[in-house]
């Protein structure tokens, strides 16, 4: 990459930066692109020679965003698990941290709670055709499971799959809660770790049921 390359790209970066923060603080539709140079110490005109407007900047974004969460996933696959059950809860561990490490990024995939523009139907088609697929891999491995005999065999995998994403997205969404309920992270890795113990027994359980 030349030296002009990679002053783009770093101009770039914190111009998303600088959107993913705003967008959290204040929602999509209140940030203006003048809020956004700003904070990203560009001029205006920086911020559209990198990006159309608005909407294709919340676009790349999501790309980014998808990006970071597909990199998390993929890296359980680096760790050599044999035991495709071992591999669900490297996944959940993945998603767990993908969350403590860009917890922007998961909020615009996961929790869609940084106020996407509306009328453009890019953003939601992106994230569920991406999130499907790193969903259909982890549930690949849970029937993988179920067929090695690590999982009870009247387990349907699909509505399992169900459950674990909801509940590892509903426990995480906890960190953002308002009120008594909240959670912060250290109570988000505990009550992860204690689901995680029951889903395992759960899962293990000896006694096939049909």
């Amino acid at each position: 990459m030349s030296r002009s390359e990679r002053r783009k790209a770093k101009t770039a970066g914190a111009i998303l930066d600088a959107a993913e923060l705003l967008f959290r603080q204040g929602g999509y539709q209140e940030t203006t692109i003048d809020d956004i140079a700003e904070r990203a110490d560009v001029s205006v005109g920086s911020v559209y020679v990198h990006f159309e407007n608005k909407a294709g900047l919340y676009l790349a974004l999501v790309e980014r965003a998808l990006d970071l969460n597909e990199a998390a996933m993929a890296a359980v696959g680096d760790l050599g698990l044999s035991s495709p059950l071992e591999r669900v809860f490297a996944a959940g561990d993945a998603y767990l941290n993908f969350h403590l490490e860009h917890p922007g990024a998961f909020q615009m995939i996961a929790l869609r709670a940084l106020g996407p523009p509306s009328g453009v139907s890019e953003v939601e088609a992106r994230i569920a055709d991406r999130a499907q697929q790193l969903v259909d891999a982890v549930e690949a491995d849970l029937r993988a499971a179920i067929e090695a005999g690590e999982g009870r065999s009247d387990l349907d995998a699909t509505r399992l799959m169900r459950f674990l994403w909801g509940s590892w997205n509903g426990v995480i969404a906890m960190t953002l809660r308002e009120d008594h309920l909240r959670i912060d992270n250290a109570e988000l890795q505990r009550t992860l770790e204690v689901g995680r113990s029951l889903v395992s027994d759960g899962l293990r359980a000896d006694a096939p049921r049909r």
